[in-house]
């Protein structure tokens, strides 16, 4: 059985290493299993150790994706061998991903991701907590987990609380399918690079000088690959700007963002692309609905160790709570596409919202991160 992560170094042109780091479960999308997390953390910080090591790069394997998201079948499982938790592998498998992604992003080194295909939930956890990060004219990034009953994880918390709050908002509460360009305009990636000139970039990063600070010399270096956008699919978030926009700031000027927004999405559509995001929120998770909306306004005040704290709570509470696990039964196990959800959208008790912002622990497993 293959190895489902590949790691390797190569040789640097003045005598340090560039370690690799290829996602190798195809068949699954490259899914992040709790195997794969656990060969990743102690690899990369064994390399984060080794001065040989001057930046790491993320790739993997098949056209289809980067990663499309996390163990969800096996997550199910758990969830349904212990009703109302604690449910053990979830919490393991929450807590480790999230030591990953934390890892990732406070590594002392370039990590740089390229970030072709699908990159969902905690994929594109990875994808975002590298330092240097790539799409291709293939990237496809969303945040589906509205459609399953979770919430948008694996650090999404910092990325959604820092960017404009309508597109925040939108992305959270539709799971809209964006490109590169769009996830350029929101700052979820750096540069767009054609996915042919992938080995074009391993050399020229394997054959240039590495005698200056690594940081700059991988941005000045991808910066000479970076295409314009004119080779890459349009922007829909800058095309449905203006609609966007007026719809979430007026729900999200109402005293309850999620009923508003839902009889907002009654005025939208008109297009493929919008119409799915619209159908996406009807049928999505009103649990999942009006704790986004806790989640964005509480990490804007929040550093990265708080944010991966908070997050866990909400990981293993929704474990305990019935939405997630009917979400996944009816989306990817019985794939009757009709969950019954605890709550109607804009109908959710404040308190139930609250009692997944309220951690089940007398101390955060994640309080040690430094």
């Amino acid at each position: 059985m293959p190895d489902v992560v590949l790691f390797e170094t190569k040789p640097l042109r003045d005598g340090g290493q560039l370690g690799l780091v290829t996602l190798n479960a195809p068949k699954t999308l490259n899914s992040l299993s709790l195997e794969m997390i656990d060969l990743m953390i102690p690899q990369l910080i064994k390399w984060e150790d080794d001065p040989q090591v001057v930046l790491v790069l993320f790739l993997s394997e098949g056209d289809r994706a980067f990663s499309a998201g996390g163990d969800i079948q096996n997550l199910y499982h758990d969830m349904v061998q212990h009703p109302g938790g604690p449910c053990p592998y979830s919490d393991a498998f929450f807590e480790r991903e999230y030591r990953l992604d934390y890892l990732i992003q406070t590594y002392n080194k370039p990590t740089v991701v390229w970030g072709q295909g699908i990159a969902m939930g905690g994929g594109l956890g990875v994808l975002t907590a590298c330092s240097h990060k790539i799409a291709t004219e293939t990237t496809r990034i969303a945040m589906p987990e509205i459609t399953i009953g979770l919430f948008p994880d694996a650090g999404a918390t910092y990325s959604l609380s820092r960017m404009p709050e309508h597109y925040a908002h939108f992305l959270a509460w539709t799971g809209a399918n964006i490109n590169g360009e769009d996830a350029r305009r929101v700052g979820l990636i750096d540069y767009l690079i054609n996915n042919d000139q992938q080995d074009a970039v391993i050399d020229a990063i394997t054959s240039h000088s590495w005698a200056g600070d690594p940081a700059t010399t991988v941005d000045q270096l991808l910066n000479t690959f970076t295409q314009d956008s004119s080779g890459f699919p349009a922007s829909q978030l800058a095309m449905h700007d203006q609609v966007i926009s007026k719809t979430v700031n007026a729900a999200l000027a109402s005293d309850n963002p999620v009923r508003v927004f839902l009889e907002q999405c009654e005025k939208l559509g008109g297009d493929k692309w919008l119409d799915q995001a619209v159908a996406t929120f009807k049928s999505g998770t009103p649990t999942t609905a009006a704790i986004i909306c806790e989640q964005i306004q509480r990490g804007k005040s929040m550093t990265r160790k708080q944010i991966f704290a908070m997050e866990l709570t909400l990981a293993v509470q929704c474990s305990r709570h019935e939405d997630f696990r009917e979400g996944i039964r009816a989306l990817l196990i019985e794939k009757d596409n009709s969950p019954n959800w605890q709550y109607e959208m804009g109908g959710v008790p404040h308190e139930r919202i609250e009692a997944h912002f309220s951690q089940p622990w007398p101390i955060n497993p994640l309080s040690d991160l430094n």
